[in-house]
């Protein structure tokens, strides 16, 4: 899933799960009606920009004809300064059962302007330093945060109250890909309409949103902290869909292979969030300041975005 919101910083990304791409969009909505979901699916919006601080746990599974794929995410997070401690296992089972884990940890923070960010792998730290984008760092008002949420419930088509308990909703969210790749056009131009290559890059994700079509999620929402708990997205037919804008490309002889590896291949996101405003700040050892490794220079033009964040 791929979201693109206006001038939304971490806190809002929460909404939408880790997994989405956040960018700066110029389009302004008309104000609507709400339904009684789409209201308090604004209130949730609304808490959630709120959010200073939390625990989050990602799973990403993927199985194909040629194995198995989970990636787990675990960590935590915190604002003023910006600051983020995560662990990622991902573990590969082929057809044979055999199977292959990677490891790494990270440590993220932020120094003034830049992002800092502690890599452990393969036993070896490094050290990495990006240029933070402005919108990261500023503080919005809250008639800005009004017109944020108001600008995300526009993104989403439909919403579904799917089942609730006593102490939780269970609610569908349908997102608008019309919507969606519009904000990606006027994104892409607003930043500079003269760069060919962005608006290019823009041109085939508006494609690529418009193939897959309307997306589909569901999230757990605390009824008396109206706080998501959970996201649970099946990626599988947004990506059959996206990849078959792309069939044509593919030699002939190789496409029923690929076609078959989509139709046998599930993709899925679980995304659960706790200990909202509980986390204690977060400390890097001083050996791993005192021992990570930079790597050579490397072009700090392109500044950190959002979807750099929580990753």
């Amino acid at each position: 899933m791929v979201g693109f919101l206006r001038k939304l910083n971490w806190r809002g990304a929460l909404v939408w799960g880790l997994l989405l791409v956040v960018v700066n969009s110029s389009a302004v909505f008309a104000a609507e009606k709400l339904s009684p979901e789409k209201a308090y699916l604004s209130d949730v919006y609304k808490n959630m920009m709120d959010v200073t601080g939390l625990h989050y746990d990602v799973t990403v599974t993927a199985e194909t004809p040629m194995g198995e794929v989970e990636a787990a995410i675990n960590g935590e997070a915190r604002e003023k300064p910006l600051s983020l401690t995560h662990d990622i296992n991902i573990c590969y089972r082929d057809a044979l059962n055999q199977e292959k884990t990677l490891t790494l940890k990270q440590y993220i923070e932020q120094n003034q302007d830049d992002l800092v960010v502690y890599s452990l792998s393969n036993e070896t730290w490094t050290k990495q330093i990006r240029p933070i984008d402005p919108a990261l760092n500023k503080k919005l008002s809250a008639e800005e945060k009004n017109s944020d949420r108001m600008n995300m419930l526009q993104l989403v088509k439909a919403v579904k109250l799917k089942k609730e308990t006593p102490s939780y909703k269970y609610m569908e969210i349908t997102l608008d890909s019309i919507q969606l790749s519009d904000a990606v056009s006027a994104d892409a131009k607003l930043k500079n309409p003269q760069d060919k290559e962005l608006l290019s890059r823009a041109a085939i994700v508006r494609l690529g949103l418009l193939a897959v079509g309307d997306i589909k999620y569901t999230i757990k929402v605390d009824k008396a902290t109206k706080l998501v708990q959970e996201i649970d997205m099946d990626l599988t037919e947004p990506v059959r869909k996206g990849a078959g804008l792309f069939m044509d490309l593919i030699n002939p002889k190789d496409r029923a292979l690929v076609e078959d590896f989509l139709t046998n291949s599930t993709l899925k996101l679980q995304v659960v969030y706790s200990q909202y405003n509980q986390v204690a700040p977060i400390e890097i050892p001083q050996d791993v300041r005192d021992n990570a490794k930079e790597p050579e220079p490397a072009d700090k033009a392109t500044p950190a975005k959002s979807e750099h964040i929580l990753l």
